[in-house]
C-alpha cells in the first residue's frame, strides 16, 4: 500500500508504547497532516494519517506535541501568522 505524499516535512515527533507521532508543520505549504507509525509495523500498513485542517483550516504548521495515556496533542506555531 502506498502513503499520502502529503506526508512530509514534520517539524518534530514523540512517542507512545505503540506509536510515533509526527507533528505536521511545512510539506511546501503549512501543513495538517500528521501522521502516526505502528513501532510494531514499519510497513506501510502501520502508518495512520489525517489532515487536520479537514475539520479546521487553522490547524496547520505545528511545532511539537506531545501524547497522554488517552490523546496526542500538537502545539501550534504558524498558521499563516505566528499563534500558540
Amino acid at each position: 500500500a502506498e502513503t499520502n505524499s502529503n506526508l512530509i516535512g514534520f517539524s518534530h515527533g514523540f512517542a507512545t508504547d505503540a506509536h510515533a507521532y509526527y507533528v505536521p508543520n511545512n510539506n511546501g505549504a503549512l501543513s495538517g497532516y500528521a501522521a502516526r507509525v505502528s513501532l510494531s509495523d514499519f510497513s506501510s500498513s502501520g502508518v495512520e494519517y489525517f489532515n487536520l485542517a479537514e475539520t479546521n483550516s487553522n490547524l496547520i504548521g505545528f511545532s511539537h506535541g506531545f501524547a497522554t495515556d488517552a490523546h496526542a496533542y500538537y502545539v501550534p506555531n504558524n498558521n499563516g501568522a505566528l499563534s500558540g
